[in-house]
């Protein structure tokens, strides 16, 4: 997110994460590159609604981290959303809603999600924008108070970065 935070300075983003570890089993250079084509995705959302004539809200992109019977890794915009045509399309190959997209981003997103026995999950954010969820198999183990696997409101880090 370092990365995405310091190339688009106008755009805030937050995070919502566990102030303990949460262990994954993963392969963590894909799950990194499934999170940089989402967080690619959201970015160019964002500008496209700026530059679609709607400059308002500034733009704001948040992850946050669930845990509970499983773990996910969701990341929510406020740009211009998913389309409501050819939704059930968005993660096939070559299927893409921009110009200048490949339309391989979220394909490669579902692909390493399958490998991963997990689930994407495309949905509307509330108040406009996508909603986006990784949501890996097998439940959460986390590093947590003795007897306890779920993180209570006090155990999460809100972090807001840049704008």
């Amino acid at each position: 997110m370092f990365l995405e935070r310091t190339a688009h300075p106008k755009i805030t983003f937050g995070t919502h994460l566990a102030m303990r570890p949460v262990p994954l089993r993963c392969d963590a250079r894909l799950v990194g590159q499934a999170l940089i084509n989402i967080l690619k995705n959201a970015v160019e959302s964002i500008e496209g609604r700026i530059a679609d004539g709607d400059p308002s809200p500034p733009g704001r992109i948040v992850v946050s981290v669930e845990t509970g019977r499983h773990i996910a890794i969701t990341v929510e915009d406020n740009g211009k959303g998913l389309p409501q045509q050819g939704r059930e399309r968005l993660t096939e190959p070559y299927v893409t809603t921009r110009t200048k997209g490949t339309g391989l981003g979220l394909a490669i997103v579902k692909k390493i999600m399958e490998d991963h026995r997990g689930e994407l999950e495309l949905s509307d954010r509330e108040g406009g924008g996508a909603r986006v969820r990784l949501v890996f198999a097998g439940e959460a183990q986390i590093v947590a108070r003795a007897g306890s696997t779920t993180m209570t409101a006090e155990e999460l880090s809100s972090v807001d970065h840049g704008a």
